[in-house]
């Protein structure tokens, strides 16, 4: 079966109703594999698949044709392709991570939620801001470290220099700009794009140390991506 069959099939046979919060607006999503194109249009009722590439796109998906296809039959993560640079999502990711349960009931793993969170840090800062023109001239002149860390002996720490973002694992070097703590559950609820990291500093499940400021700045990048 072709991969252009293989979206149709995937997208066409989902069940819209088991997509929890979706959009009033709905979702458009395109997917660029190789010389190959599709736009994928969820809403309330129905979900529509096209062959060719529409405007106001919610997300797009940029990849090669093994990486697809791999994705799809479930042989690699879609985290694992993003870390990887075989794959890249403009647009908001927690769109995608709406559409989580329908995909695992296909067999096809998105990985964050069973990730490391050093894996999902690296994703989206390195996989996904580094080639995100708008948040690069966002942090032309931000230059700071941040330390992240789930109670759960999983820290890392992201260290924003140059225009550019590396996230490595371990505890920064010296004392980091801010330190930003919470649960994992409460990391999910962010990556699913269910709650903010302003909401959750100050409902107390969060816990934010050090430059606030600066912070804050980390915090209009990440509601750019979640």
């Amino acid at each position: 079966m072709s991969l252009k069959n293989k979206l149709h099939e995937l997208f066409e046979n989902i069940d819209v109703r088991h997509i929890e919060d979706l959009p009033k607006k709905g979702l458009k999503i395109g997917i660029n594999f190789g010389n190959n194109y599709i736009t994928v249009i969820l809403d309330k009722s129905k979900i529509n698949v096209v062959e060719n590439k529409l405007d106001n796109l919610d997300n797009e998906i940029i990849t090669d044709e093994e990486s697809l296809n791999q994705l799809l039959e479930g042989k690699v993560p879609l985290i694992d392709l993003i870390i990887q640079g075989k794959l890249y999502i403009r647009g908001k990711l927690s769109n995608l991570l709406k559409l989580v349960e329908v995909f695992r009931a296909k067999s096809i793993n998105l990985g964050f939620e069973g990730s490391s969170l050093y894996n999902v840090l690296k994703a989206v800062f390195e996989g996904i801001c580094n080639k995100n023109e708008d948040i690069l001239r966002q942090i032309k002149n931000f230059n700071a470290t941040f330390q992240f860390s789930d109670f759960e002996g999983s820290i890392c720490c992201l260290i924003i220099n140059e225009g550019k973002f590396v996230v490595k694992d371990g505890k920064c070097e010296g004392k980091p700009t801010a330190s930003i703590s919470a649960k994992r559950e409460v990391w999910n609820k962010i990556f699913n794009g269910e709650e903010s990291v302003g909401t959750v500093a100050m409902n107390g499940e969060a816990k934010i140390e050090g430059n606030l400021i600066q912070a804050f700045k980390l915090k209009t990048i990440i509601d750019k991506i979640f």
